[in-house]
């Protein structure tokens, strides 16, 4: 059985005997008090207090550096919001000046005469007088001075003047162009951001190099208020569009720069230059843009590093990767900050912050070196490296104690036994219990042992876990939990013994895997519902069904299931029985609970664990709960009163025949449930034969999940016991 409420990563071991016990319980205790007696139990102390202090300080260490990251990601991000701003700002600025000019109606009408030639064929259109008119018209009246390029476009998208060599009756190529250019056509202003395409960049000299543009889209009307074209300025996006980033450039290694889908800077970097310079990218040294891409090198180029692979061959750095990822997703999921360090375009460690903008198809990237992100911790590195000092100090003088202690720990074991099982250590602690690992002293067999807590002292508690453990044994099927023995510890604590079981639960299969396909969720709640039959034919009602309570094993097959947990288990057939969970009021899981036992606790019956069951079902099928919030009173309310959602709904290639089912298992009214378990497995197994899940499904399943999970997969670790409580 698995934890679900708190699980302990260290190993412990019990300090009791009962029974027969084989070791000398007493001689234990007895030398320990002996060793704090001798100077090596003090020299052991010592070397604990010094780890002690070592660990509190790299705690220390750590969170003040999770801080400061914090802190300075909240930086970054502000940065970037400062830049999006700017950018919103300044694209608007450009879209009203691209706006303005295409009502002018001197360069309206000259653009409508093109435009009109043009549809009687591009010979009547080119080489116009309104040509060499409308490029001066925009030249006089253009008031922004980066505003050094223009393009007329006919609803064909094909240029029919121009500033730039873009000959007549010629398509821009650029597909983000052409993609903007369409919503202007459908009467939206629109920007396009700076592109590598050489038919959109401005050279005016060799020297210079190309520099890139940014593009305002702006509708051309017809008197009728048609849009009959678009006309596009550029404006250099190497000044004030620029500046916008430049901005951004405090302390001596933050930076915010912006990149298209293609993963290209489109604004000069910090060390644009010097990366050039240095021949380490192509690129001309006065403008960059465009020949640094937001690729991870493998090391810091700036201290000589030499990278092995081509850009093009390189991964995007984690801050592009993720922007670039996020395409598509919503606003929400298209941001966030890197708190940990990564290799940013030059290969220097940073941290980052980052956002994607679809209305620009940009991404907005601020980044800060980690030697000045965590300047202030080379401080507390000085004082680590002393205590660092003190404890090797005291290791070596606390060496031969430490040799003696391991000598009498061979010499006596940490072997801790409970009647005939010897105890060999804590697998998992709940609210109410613990659960080791035991085996058997003459069958070798590992069992699970589980001892109501000293805490728990309570006649209601003990009565409940006796009850527990009294009902549970009752159980043969294979597919519930067998229970071994029962007694008591040394204290008076009582325990049980049960198989051991190793696997994962429903809840982490469905966390692993998603969704569970049909096939295999008809395997599953089959061996759950004929777990419940023989419960339910012993008048017992299980009250607690629910994914973290369902294992899947491999046990002689694979996707053996064991129903655990009968900590809540009620014997209907015996009014006598006393319900510990009256006083308690409700105890289970309120997503997995019949509306007729949130009523009442004491009201249930079969059915109500055909409920559960359908609820089991759903989550199964849809990976997600059926009745959901962060409130069990609202949970509660949902159950009431919410009628339960069907499969189909998220998961139409579920067949309705299945759907019915689980809907049927999850009616608030119990007397349009399936009557009986039984009755439950009969409708599975008529819809199980199309969708038959196999053992080889299930093995070649088990195979691919352990495979992943080898190197952390140890047995004596990974046992998956669960205590109730």
């Amino acid at each position: 059985m698995r934890e679900d409420a708190r699980s302990s990563g260290e190993r412990a071991y019990l300090d009791v005997g009962a029974g027969d016990a084989e070791a000398p319980a007493n001689a234990i205790p007895n030398v320990l008090a002996n060793l704090v007696e001798t100077e090596t139990w003090r020299n052991a102390a010592t070397v604990i207090l010094a780890l002690l202090m070592t660990g509190l300080g790299w705690w220390a260490f750590n969170g003040v550096r999770g801080a400061m990251a914090a802190t300075q990601v909240a930086g970054l991000d502000a940065i970037v919001a400062a830049v999006v701003r700017g950018l919103d700002v300044w694209a608007n600025e450009y879209r009203l000046e691209a706006a303005r000019m295409a009502a002018e109606p001197g360069i309206a009408q000259r653009s409508l005469r093109l435009i009109e030639a043009a549809r009687a064929g591009l010979t009547a259109a080119c080489g116009r007088p309104e040509d060499a008119e409308l490029r001066e018209r925009v030249r006089t009246l253009a008031q922004a001075p980066d505003v050094v390029a223009f393009v007329l476009l006919d609803r064909e998208g094909r240029a029919l003047a121009s500033s730039l060599p873009l000959p007549c009756g010629e398509r821009v190529r650029a597909a983000e162009f052409r993609q903007r250019l369409d919503r202007a056509l459908d009467g939206t202003p629109q920007f396009v951001p700076p592109r590598p395409d050489p038919q959109l960049v401005y050279e005016r000299t060799a020297e210079e190099g190309r520099r890139p543009l940014a593009w305002l889209l702006a509708p051309l009307r017809s008197p009728d208020r048609q849009v009959a074209g678009v006309l596009a300025l550029g404006v250099l996006a190497d000044r004030e569009f620029a500046r916008l980033f430049a901005s951004a450039r405090s302390g001596w290694t933050t930076e915010a720069y912006a990149f298209g889908d293609d993963g290209l800077l489109v604004t000069s970097p910090r060390l644009g230059s010097e990366l050039v310079e240095a021949g380490v990218y192509a690129g001309h040294a006065g403008s960059p843009v465009f020949a640094v891409p937001v690729r991870d090198p493998g090391g810091d180029l700036m201290a000589g590093f030499q990278p092995q692979l081509e850009p093009a061959a390189r991964p995007f750095t984690q801050a592009a990767a993720l922007a670039l990822a996020s395409r598509g997703k919503l606003e929400a999921e298209q941001r966030g900050t890197l708190p940990e360090p990564y290799r940013s375009y030059t290969g220097r460690e940073v941290l980052g912050a980052w956002r994607r903008l679809p209305d620009y198809d940009l991404a907005i990237v601020a980044e800060r070196g980690t030697e000045e992100a965590f300047a202030a911790l080379r401080y507390l590195r000085v004082a680590f490296a002393v205590i660092g000092g003190f404890v090797v100090i005291s290791m070596i003088a606390a060496l031969s104690s430490g040799l003696s202690l391991a000598r009498l720990r061979r010499q006596f074991g940490r072997l801790q036994r409970l009647g005939a099982y010897t105890i060999e250590g804590e697998i998992s602690e709940g609210g109410m219990a613990n659960i080791y690992l035991a085996r058997h002293s003459m069958l070798k067999r590992r069992t699970a042992v589980k001892v109501l807590k000293k805490t728990i002292g309570s006649d209601e508690f003990v009565h409940r876990f006796e009850r527990e453990v009294q009902f549970a044994s009752q159980l043969r099927h294979p597919n519930n939990v067998q229970i071994y023995d029962f007694g008591r510890t040394r204290e008076g604590q009582p325990y049980y013994v049960m198989e051991y079981l190793h696997g994962v639960t429903l809840t982490e299969l469905v966390d692993d895997s998603g969704p569970v396909p049909p096939g295999r969720t008809i395997h599953v709640l089959r061996q759950v519902a004929a777990a419940l039959r023989e419960a339910h034919h012993l008048g017992l009602v299980h009250r607690d069904v629910k994914p973290d309570n369902v294992m899947l094993c491999r046990r002689g097959e694979d996707d053996f299931v064991k129903l655990l947990d009968f900590g809540l288990v009620k014997d209907v057939e015996n009014e006598q029985t006393r319900d510990v969970t009256k006083q308690l009021r409700v105890l289970g899981t309120p997503r997995y609970m019949s509306p007729e036992r949130i009523r009442d606790p004491a009201d249930v019956d079969a059915r109500s664990d055909i409920y559960a069951l359908g609820a089991v079902g759903y989550f199964l099928l849809t990976g997600r709960h059926a009745f959901d919030s962060e409130d069990s009173t609202d949970i509660g309310q949902q159950v009431l009163h919410r009628p339960a959602p069907r499969v189909r709904e998220s998961q139409p290639a579920v067949p309705q025949a299945l759907d019915a089912l689980i809907a049927a298992c999850m009616e608030k009214e119990r007397t349009r449930r399936p009557a009986s378990a039984q009755a439950f497995i009969d409708a599975l197994d008529r819809i199980a034969s199309p969708l038959a899940w196999t053992q080889r499904d299930a093995t070649a399943w088990w195979e691919d999940y352990e495979a992943q999970r080898k190197p952390s997969a140890a047995g004596d670790g990974a046992a998956q016991q669960k205590p109730s409580g």
